[in-house]
């Protein structure tokens, strides 16, 4: 273990490690962000996890078991910062790095009872190639690695190339997401779908939608990294 601590300490000294939000140098100790900007993070500190902010976004559209969110993303704090790097900054690490940190949290509850697998959202496969990779799925793998749960990125996927969202209003994304989705058949009865951040609910809601059409008896809970 020292070794390895006298390796990584000197590999450091070549290669710095910086904060993706504030970009000060990490301490050895640190991943990611640093200390000062971890606090600054607005934790969402949601105990009840079938009636909450999260929750409520989907009430009269899709039946859901379970929510929850780690933190508000806010344009003016590092969460701005961190999804950024996580979707566009080639860093698939933190999306697993945040996966583990939300599972140990929620592990800890009864969050995860009865869930029989994780669907990540799906990008559509040229979205995926301009990316590298799918930051849902990295947040995912972080959490099936804390809880075992199995990953199925093959029951759902993406029909249809999705521009950003960010600029369309409640409607137009609802709109905008409409039959995105095909879902094969599973014999899950509780399935968890996550995302790396939460609007307004369109791109769930299109995605449990599609799940219940072929599985109707099949529940859902939601499971992502921010609240936007």
């Amino acid at each position: 273990m020292k070794i390895k601590s006298y390796f990584m300490a000197l590999v450091g000294c070549f290669i710095p490690k910086y904060c993706v939000a504030c970009k000060s140098r990490l301490a050895d100790t640190e991943q990611i962000l640093c200390s000062r900007c971890l606090c600054t993070l607005s934790y969402s500190h949601i105990t009840n996890h079938e009636d909450n902010i999260a929750a409520r976004l989907f009430w009269g559209r899709i039946p859901v078991e379970r929510a929850y969110f780690h933190f508000y993303y806010r344009h003016d704090a590092p969460s701005k910062n961190l999804l950024m790097a996580l979707k566009y900054g080639h860093l698939p690490t933190i999306g697993t790095l945040w996966g583990k940190t939300m599972a140990t949290e929620l592990i800890k509850t009864k969050f995860f009872d009865e869930i029989e697998a994780i669907i990540p959202v799906p990008l559509h496969w040229l979205r995926k190639l301009e990316r590298g990779y799918n930051q849902s799925e990295q947040l995912a793998r972080g959490i099936a690695e804390v809880t075992g749960i199995k990953i199925d990125n093959k029951l759902v996927h993406r029909a249809h190339y999705t521009f950003s969202q960010s600029k369309k209003s409640v409607r137009e994304r609802a709109e905008n997401m409409q039959g995105k989705f095909r879902s094969g058949k599973a014999r899950y009865k509780h399935v968890l779908l996550v995302d790396d951040v939460l609007t307004t609910g369109a791109t769930l809601n299109s995605l449990a939608e599609a799940i219940l059409l072929e599985n109707p008896h099949v529940k859902i809970s939601i499971l992502t990294l921010a609240k936007a």
